[in-house]
C-alpha cells in the first residue's frame, strides 16, 4: 500500500505542472491581447501616415479573444484598455472608440467562431461596422453636447480657419477647400457605408491571417485579393449614374442620391480594378516592395482609370484572357519536349 502510493505520486506531481502551465499560458495570452490593442491604439495617434489604418485594426486584438476565447474576456480587454486610456490620457475621445470599435471584433469573431462563409462573415462585419460608426456618433454628442452634424460643421470651419491663417493669399487654395468640404457634406451618407465595408474587410482580412499564425484550422477568410470580382450589375449600375452625375436637371435630393450611389458603386469597381491590377503584377517576377510603389500612386491618382478597369472586367475578362495565354505558353513549351 505504501509502495503503491509512492508509485502514484509522480504520476499527480505530473499533472500539476501542466495545468499550472497551461494557465500561465493563458494569462501570458491575456496580457499579449491587452497590450497589442494599446500598442495599436496609441500608434494610431503617432505613426500619422498610417492612422487611418491603425484606428481601423482596433477591433483586430477583441477579435483574437473572441475566437480563442469569449465575448466575456473580449468585453474585458476593451473596459479595460478604455480605462487604462481614460487614466493615463484623461481622454474620453479614447475611451468612445476603443469601446466602439470593439463592437466590430466581437461580431466578426463570433462570426468566425462559428465557422459561417466568408460572405456571411463579411455582412456581420459590416453590420457591426455600421453599429461601430452609430455608437462612435452617439458618444461623440454625449461628450461634446453636440449634434455631429453641428460638430463637423464646427471642425471644417476651424479647418479653414486655419488654412487661411497659413495661407492668407491663396484663394484657390481655400476655394478648392471649401469645395471638397461640400462634396464630403454631400457623399457622408455612402462614405459611411463604404468605411463600414472598408473596416469589416480589412479585420476579417487580418484575424484569418492572425489567426492562421496562431496554428489554427478552418479559419474562414476571403479569397485573395487577386481574384476578387463582383456582380456585373455593379457595373452597368456605373455606366448608367456616371453620365447621370453630370446632369444638372434634377432637384437637389435626386442629385445627392445619384450622387451617392454613384459614389457607392465607384468604390467597389476601384477595388476591383485594383484586384485586376495585383493579378497582373502576380504573373511578373520583381520584389513585393516595387510592385507596392507601383500599386500606391495608382489607387491615389488614377482612382478614375480603376474604376473604369473594374467596370470593364465583366466583359472584357482581363484575368481570364490572361489565364489562357499563359496556358497556351505551357503548352508551347511541353510540345517541342514532346516531339523530341
Amino acid at each position: 500500500m505504501h509502495s503503491s502510493q509512492r508509485s502514484g505520486l509522480p504520476a499527480i506531481n505530473s499533472v500539476i505542472p501542466i495545468n499550472e502551465q497551461k494557465n500561465n499560458f493563458k494569462w501570458a495570452e491575456y496580457i499579449f491581447i491587452f497590450s497589442f490593442m494599446v500598442l495599436i491604439v496609441s500608434l494610431s495617434f503617432v505613426v500619422l501616415p498610417f492612422s487611418l489604418l491603425l484606428i481601423t485594426l482596433i477591433p483586430l486584438p477583441i477579435l483574437i479573444a473572441t475566437y480563442r476565447y469569449n465575448n466575456l474576456l473580449a468585453a474585458v480587454v476593451a473596459a479595460l484598455v478604455s480605462i487604462f486610456f481614460a487614466l493615463f490620457l484623461q481622454d474620453s475621445t479614447m475611451v468612445i472608440l476603443v469601446l466602439s470599435m470593439s463592437t466590430v471584433g466581437i461580431g466578426v469573431g463570433n462570426a468566425m467562431k462559428e465557422k459561417l462563409p466568408y460572405k456571411k462573415v463579411l455582412i456581420i462585419g459590416i453590420v457591426s461596422s455600421l453599429i461601430t460608426i452609430s455608437l462612435l456618433g452617439l458618444g461623440l454628442s454625449l461628450v461634446t453636447g453636440q449634434s455631429i452634424k453641428l460638430l463637423y460643421k464646427e471642425t471644417t470651419e476651424k479647418m479653414l480657419q486655419e488654412l487661411a491663417s497659413v495661407q492668407p493669399t491663396n484663394q484657390a487654395m481655400l476655394e478648392q477647400a471649401q469645395a471638397t468640404i461640400n462634396r464630403f457634406n454631400i457623399l457622408f451618407p455612402s462614405m459611411l457605408f463604404t468605411g463600414a465595408v472598408a473596416i469589416a474587410g480589412i479585420n476579417v482580412m487580418a484575424g484569418s491571417f492572425v489567426l492562421k499564425k496562431l496554428g489554427l484550422e478552418e479559419i474562414p477568410s476571403l479569397p485573395p485579393i487577386s481574384n476578387w470580382a463582383f456582380p456585373s450589375w455593379l457595373s452597368i449600375a456605373y455606366f448608367i449614374l456616371w453620365p447621370l452625375t453630370l446632369l444638372n436637371v434634377f432637384p437637389d435630393i435626386v442629385s445627392i442620391v445619384i450622387s451617392n450611389l454613384h459614389h457607392a458603386v465607384r468604390w467597389f469597381l476601384v477595388i476591383q480594378g485594383l484586384s485586376v491590377i495585383i493579378y497582373f503584377l502576380k504573373t511578373v517576377r520583381m520584389p513585393k516592395w516595387i510592385k507596392i510603389i507601383i500599386l500606391l500612386p495608382v489607387y491615389f491618382f488614377s482612382s478614375w482609370f480603376l474604376a473604369l478597369l473594374g467596370a470593364l472586367d465583366p466583359w472584357l475578362k482581363y484575368r481570364g484572357r490572361l489565364r489562357l495565354y499563359q496556358e497556351e505558353l505551357k503548352k508551347d513549351k511541353k510540345g517541342p519536349d514532346k516531339q523530341e
